[in-house]
């Protein structure tokens, strides 16, 4: 089977390293890929976005199954051409992404099915948002409804900073939503499923405190499975978040086909939902790919099949695995990446670094049974990687 990713990011990269595995696949490109792709795939200089060119390669070049991991292409609706003009493809519609593209739409879906999450109010105007403020209890987080280059949810400590956050997202910004909600208190997780629309095929945990309470603040990261969720829990996420919302998203006609992740604080109160993501989202995506045993591919032309039913649970290796994520400014020489790359890999066998467009982040991933050794060996490749790229 020919196959293409639509994708650049790091998730892109630890797609194509399971997808190579899989005796299904002939032939593997990337659209555009990186220089970790490009180890693993062919990457054609195709812009995420390029609709029209997208669908001239898969003509060009007898594509049997596309797989769009980029949100900006599901945002132009690619997914729906492809499947349109008879290319199969793993991905959500232009209902489904907004899930993840618009926060005002997830919150709204949110309220109208009970699933639960942080109380909420949106605003069109910065002075009703600041009145809101004003009698809110602190803190309080607040995003863009829309993605927007910059825009970052903000945790707000005080009154300030949160008029600080509702002038920043309205300046310039026009017919835009503001959401102030409350911050949720308790364990962060994250929770993933592959769908076909009628049922859910649960993946696995992860939780950004790959390093307990000490996560160094500039060193984001992942760990899987996340500590203390028990099978019990599992099922309850499922019933509660993955499930109900496949189901009421087909209710309101949109046949969610592709992957669904729920962001959730395991709070005093019982699990929140705090957002979804609907594409591989890093650096999540690297530590399931790492655990996971078996192959993939089956899983994600049956989502598009809509024969999902028919799958066993997935499995995985009992071992956690970790990522650290170390940030560039994407503006490193290829052959000091690639040395520097090697210098985290090449001492440690498990190590295995992931890498996106340009390399503006590298993931570097490890997994074992001893959380304790995992975290050094991490540490220790992130020192050898920034002392070859020359950086703090």
């Amino acid at each position: 089977m020919r196959v293409l990713v639509i994708g650049d990011g790091a998730s892109e990269h630890a797609l194509c390293w399971k997808l190579v595995e899989s005796p299904l696949v002939d032939e593997l490109a990337c659209a555009p890929g990186g220089a970790g792709v490009a180890n693993l795939a062919e990457c054609v200089p195709i812009s995420m976005t390029a609709r029209d060119t997208i669908l001239t390669h898969c003509d060009d070049n007898e594509v049997e199954f596309v797989i769009v991991d980029s949100i900006a292409s599901m945002e132009i609706a690619l997914v729906d051409m492809l499947n349109r003009n008879g290319y199969p493809s793993f991905g959500p519609d232009m209902g489904g992404v907004k899930l993840e593209s618009s926060k005002l739409f997830a919150k709204e879906f949110c309220k109208r099915n009970t699933i639960p999450t942080a109380h909420w109010e949106a605003f069109t105007d910065a002075a009703s948002a600041k009145a809101y403020v004003a009698g809110a209890t602190l803190p309080l987080v607040v995003k863009s409804d829309l993605r927007v280059d910059g825009a970052k949810v903000v945790i707000c400590q005080t009154k300030e900073d949160a008029e600080a956050a509702i002038d920043a997202r309205f300046t310039g910004a026009e017919n835009q939503n503001v959401i102030i909600e409350e911050f949720l208190t308790g364990q962060e997780i994250t929770y993933s499923a592959i769908t076909d629309g009628n049922v859910v095929l649960p993946l696995t945990t992860t939780t950004p405190a790959w390093n307990g309470d000490n996560t160094p603040a500039d060193l984001p990261g992942s760990l899987s499975p996340a500590p203390g969720v028990t099978p019990e829990l599992e099922s309850e996420l499922v019933d509660l978040f993955l499930l109900p919302t496949v189901q009421q998203m087909k209710e309101e006609r949109h046949q969610f086909r592709g992957h669904l992740q729920v962001n959730l604080k395991l709070t005093a109160e019982g699990p929140k939902l705090m957002d979804y993501k609907v594409h591989f989202s890093d650096p999540e995506w690297q530590v399931i790919m790492l655990r996971m045993k078996g192959d993939l591919m089956p899983a994600l032309i049956s989502s598009f099949d809509e024969m999902l039913y028919r799958f066993n649970p997935f499995r995985w290796h009992e071992e956690s695995a970790m990522a650290v994520v170390v940030k560039t400014d994407g503006k490193r020489d290829p052959e000091q990446v690639c040395a520097a790359v090697d210098a985290a890999e090449e001492p440690d066998g498990d190590i295995v670094v992931f890498q996106s467009y340009q390399d503006r982040e590298l993931g570097i991933t490890a997994s074992g049974k001893d959380l304790d050794d995992v975290r050094k060996r991490l540490l220790a490749a992130t020192e050898r990687l920034k002392n070859v790229m020359s950086f703090e």
